[in-house]
């Protein structure tokens, strides 16, 4: 299977080296500053059980031909757009995408660009950052992606990723429910980035006030009733582990989002908060803290920018 990476940051840059380093046949995508540092300097993965370098095989826009079987998107949400556009040389007749990025609303993007039969489900898991241009900080273990199909023709495709991924030395699962899947970590990272920005902490930071247990679990409520309503209940179990996460008075986790505000870069705040709290409004939840959460997003965003 040729597989294209996009992009080489704290996610693409980690599985792409793991199936790199196993012998899979990947190149990557990456902007021309970024490729010129790749190709100097390799990329170096800082894992908790030592250091893994590659020199990997990398590619800019201009060369890509419609050959690859499988393009993996690990772009954040906001590059989205570019992205596509990159990468629409690179897909041919039996191209399939498998896109690693946080929430729900790419799916309908890249769908509605190539068609949903080619859009797989995806999850990363990860507790990595991006230290420099070539090097990528890994904390808590090797991570982990999850595949599935999202529709019954894609059975056999998401079966033959999977097998890829996990032949190519990534702790992969295949899920048979992976819209499920994807709406339970999708209620996370909306809830828990939305907590941590509002309220300017890590959950830790924000449970040493008075309300932040409060604010944190109401959010979490709304993105709940949305998938609810979407036709994706979270499981009992799912719910509490996530309040749990959300309220545990000793933990430093912070969502990547609020790593991004606090370092004043771009976040992904309307393609997570926004887009959640769109998606609960058209179905008749009401979301109130959502909307106060994407309005501090939106106001950061658009400071960054003026």
């Amino acid at each position: 299977m040729k597989i294209l990476m996009v992009g080489a940051g704290a996610v693409g840059g980690q599985f792409g080296a793991y199936l790199h380093e196993s012998g899979a046949d990947i190149q990557f995508l990456l902007r021309p500053a970024r490729k010129k540092i790749i190709d100097a300097e390799g990329l170096t993965l800082e894992l908790p059980a030592g250091k893994l370098q590659i020199k990997p095989r990398t590619l800019g826009a201009a060369e890509l031909t419609p050959d690859f079987d499988l393009i993996i998107v690990s772009c954040k949400a906001y590059s989205l757009e570019s992205v596509i556009t990159d990468i629409t040389p690179a897909i041919g007749e039996q191209t399939v995408l498998l896109p690693l990025l946080n929430g729900l609303r790419h799916l309908d993007i890249l769908g509605h660009k190539f068609g949903d039969e080619r859009v797989l489900g995806g999850i990363a898991k990860t507790v990595a950052t991006l230290s420099s241009p070539s090097c990528i900080q890994i904390k808590h273990g090797p991570g982990n992606i999850t595949v599935g199909a999202r529709t019954p023709g894609q059975q056999q495709i998401a079966h033959a990723v999977w097998s890829q991924l996990h032949a190519g030395g990534i702790q992969a699962y295949f899920s048979e429910h992976v819209m499920d899947d994807m709406w339970d970590k999708y209620c996370l990272m909306a809830s828990l980035g939305a907590a941590n920005c509002l309220l300017g902490g890590t959950v830790g930071e924000y449970m040493r006030s008075q309300a932040g247990g409060e604010i944190a679990l109401q959010l979490f409520k709304e993105c709940v009733d949305t998938a609810q309503a979407s036709g994706h209940p979270l499981h009992p179990e799912s719910i509490a582990r996530i309040r749990n996460a959300l309220t545990n008075r000793h933990s430093s986790f912070g969502a990547s989002m609020y790593r991004d505000m606090q370092a004043g870069l771009p976040v992904e705040g309307d393609h997570l908060v926004g887009d959640m709290m769109r998606r609960g409004e058209a179905l008749g939840v009401a979301c109130p803290m959502l909307k106060i959460a994407h309005a501090v997003l939106e106001t950061y965003m658009g400071r960054r920018e003026s």
